[in-house]
């Protein structure tokens, strides 16, 4: 049996080149508009929280902290917890007015993240609608409400970095870069940290650029009145991946996105791998959901063309993991001899010395990037004499994603969309 990789080789070369073109583009980072420094919008935070007693106090000791001149508010939306939950939450809205609580219960609790921001947007509408003096009667585009999970640490000027950003009445949300906390726990946390930051860091400041900047579970700030375009429930129910969602109908939408790559929240990695796996699933599966964004995107004339394409290959491209792991496999087969493999990809550079070396650059080059930003933005850079081995270990790491995948289209075809919260450890 003979197998040729010659066209999956330069599918992934193309991708390579792509992500590297985005490399280069993140050297050159985008500000707020200049003399924007005055916008100061009203900044609700809310706290979406499911048995979140390990973490929440800590989270709402850092948010009671944020320094900020414009005004900001938390609402905590406890979403039919069993543990102290509740009790964590009432004891800070008791000591600051600037803290509010909600409770979810039965049979709407447990439907998911998105359910829990659809009921904190609905609050937060009736409230201004009432002319409640919590929102200091301000309008809702000067209004913005800033996802952080209850795990999350913003960084302690994160909103005054951000606010400048909301000068520009077409932007309708900004997401801030993620880094991991506990990232020096062990290596499966650490490689999290090169994942998240790397993520943040290159695709998303190049992303900048374009007008395409994805939004992200946590540290997303978003417009109220962008929101409202979308109706009373913004949130896709059934959503797995419902920041990435909200994100492309925001865009479809003609509303502007930008990443602020001045500051950051922190959130707890994973530091084993069976909730890891689990977490993963879920995100692949959410985002081969958002495939249906697809022909809305290609179709929004309200959107730049640069844009609308960068999106759709940022959609598309996620089957790249599989076409690596599928090339790995049959080379693995044919150094067994079980198939014979074929691959004209380089014949077009000589034969040799040239032939190795573009082959080495090609393979390393990916890992490469990752590892270059990494070291340039996190917290916990790797020693020179740590790098070889934390590019194996992160080469190998990245096969998780295909394991996922696996999992991830197999819930599709079983029609399985269970929305699984992700474990804690203690603060």
């Amino acid at each position: 049996m003979s197998i040729d990789l010659t066209v999956v080789s330069w599918i992934v070369t193309v991708v390579v080149g792509y992500y590297f073109v985005l490399f280069l583009a993140s050297w050159f980072r985008r500000r707020p508009p200049a003399g924007a420094e005055a916008t100061r919008p009203l900044m609700v935070i809310l706290v979406p929280a499911r048995n979140e007693e390990l973490v929440l106090e800590g989270t709402l000791e850092s948010l009671s902290s944020l320094e900020y001149a414009g005004g900001h508010r938390v609402l905590v939306v406890d979403d039919a917890s069993t543990d102290a939950t509740p009790t964590i939450a009432s004891a800070w809205a008791a000591r600051d007015d600037r803290i509010r609580t909600s409770r979810r219960v039965p049979p709407e609790a447990g439907q998911g993240k998105s359910e829990v921001l659809n009921h904190a947007n609905r609050l937060v509408g009736d409230w201004l609608e009432a002319g409640d003096p919590w929102l200091e009667g301000r309008r809702p585009e000067d209004i913005v409400l800033v996802i952080v999970d209850a795990d999350g640490r913003l960084e302690k000027e994160s909103l005054a970095k951000v606010a400048p950003y909301f000068a520009d009445p077409k932007v309708g949300s900004v997401q801030i870069g993620v880094r991991i906390a506990n990232a020096d726990a062990n290596a499966l946390a650490r490689m999290q940290d090169i994942e998240f930051v790397g993520f943040s860091w290159l695709v998303q400041i190049a992303r900048d650029w374009i007008g395409s900047s994805g939004l992200g579970g946590n540290g997303q700030f978003t417009r109220l009145s962008a929101l409202q375009t979308l109706g009373r429930d913004p949130w896709h129910r059934g959503a797995l991946t419902e920041d990435l969602d909200l994100g492309l109908r925001l865009i479809e939408g003609g509303w502007r996105t930008r990443f602020c790559h001045l500051t950051y929240v922190d959130q707890q990695g994973l530091t084993s791998w069976r909730p890891l796996l689990r977490q993963r699933t879920r995100w692949i599966q959410g985002h081969y959901q958002c495939w249906r964004h697809l022909v809305p995107l290609a179709r929004s004339g309200r959107t730049p063309i640069l844009a609308r394409l960068d999106l759709i290959l940022y959609l598309v491209l996620v089957v790249t993991v599989v076409l690596v792991s599928y090339t790995v496999v049959v080379g693995l087969l044919g150094t067994l001899g079980l198939v014979q493999v074929t691959n004209d990809f380089l014949l077009w550079v000589p034969y040799g010395v040239p032939r190795r070396t573009v082959s080495l650059l090609l393979s390393v080059l990916p890992v490469t990037v990752f590892l270059g930003t990494y070291q340039r933005h996190s917290a916990h850079p790797f020693r020179w004499y740590q790098l070889p081995a934390a590019a194996l270990a992160f080469t190998t790491y990245g096969y998780v994603w295909f394991f996922v995948s696996l999992r991830a289209l197999a819930n599709l075809v079983l029609r399985r969309n269970a929305w699984v919260k992700t474990p804690r450890l203690a603060a």
